[in-house]
């Protein structure tokens, strides 16, 4: 029996540590025309992580990368023409990233860096939607973005949060939706259904709770909460309607606001403790300010 030289027995030790200290696994599936897909795991710090990648269809791109990154996976699924997806996870652990895409010319993107045990999730039906999340320097947090229809475009970015959720829900055409989350312990959520609506929630602090519901055309709703415990729900169903809540101070506040019909105007800002505010509009072109 022939034994192997030094160098040799040197190169497989390497080898084989180099294997086991991986550990990672990246799988890739694809049917139909011009496809293009890369996995890169190639970084030293990445370790026991998992890729998987699936397309069919027709000009579709999909980029998954993990660098510095432990027991995180990245799922990919594009069913269509000309959509594309890109995964980035770095820096942490025990992360899940999940991009589902059916249609053509969508877009979407997921960003996990420096976070743990957290969760991102879009899925797109449709036709030229545009969706991205950014989860920053955080643990816990759960954010998913769900389109139906064309022309959408939404964003999520959770930046050195923790245990925050937030979702947004879109059917109809040219909706916008933005949600950004910075503290502990939030949750924002927002649907729409219709043409051009517009919704923008913004949280700041610790356990802050906001909820908007669009239907119609053109409708826009705002809320900024910045500080402990505060709850706000906007609903609006009808034409160009525009409801602002502002809430600052110690906490603990509440709004309620709700419109039907068109042209309405609603504006809450509590400033203080424990304040509850309530709008209620039916009709066109009613204009509505209470400051606590």
């Amino acid at each position: 029996m022939k034994s192997l030289t030094p160098t040799a027995a040197l190169l497989i030790g390497l080898v084989s540590g180099l294997a086991s200290a991986d550990q990672n696994t990246a799988i890739t599936y694809q049917s139909g025309i011009a496809n293009t897909a890369s996995a890169d795991q190639d970084d030293a710090g990445a370790y026991g992580n998992l890729i998987w990648q699936s397309q069919h269809g027709v000009a579709n791109n999909a980029h998954a990368q993990q660098v510095a990154e432990t027991g995180s996976s990245i799922y990919q699924v594009q069913d269509g023409h000309m959509n594309d997806a890109y995964s980035l996870q770095t820096g942490g652990a025990s992360n899940h990233a999940r991009i589902e895409q059916s249609g053509a010319g969508n877009n979407a993107s997921t960003f996990q860096s420096g976070t743990y045990f957290s969760h991102a999730i879009i899925q797109q039906q449709g036709f030229n939607n545009e969706a991205h999340i950014d989860q920053f320097g955080g643990a816990g947090n759960v954010a998913m973005i769900q389109q139906a229809g064309s022309v959408h475009n939404a964003y999520i970015g959770q930046f050195f949060s923790n245990d925050s959720e937030a979702y947004v829900m879109q059917s109809g055409t040219d909706n916008h939706a933005l949600i950004i989350q910075s503290g502990t312990g939030h949750m924002s959520s927002i649907t729409q259904g219709g043409v051009m609506n517009k919704a923008i929630t913004s949280q700041v602090g610790f356990y802050n709770e906001a909820d908007i519901l669009q239907n119609g055309y053109g409708n826009e709703a705002y809320v900024t909460q910045v500080s402990w415990y505060n709850s706000a729900s906007i609903i609006q169903d009808g034409l160009f309607n525009r409801a602002d809540v502002i809430q600052l101070g110690v906490g603990s506040h509440e709004a309620i606001v709700h419109q039907m019909g068109g042209l309405n105007r609603a504006t809450v800002i509590q400033n203080g403790f424990s304040e509850t505010a309530i709008i209620n509009q039916v009709g066109y072109g009613n204009t509505a300010i209470i400051q606590q």
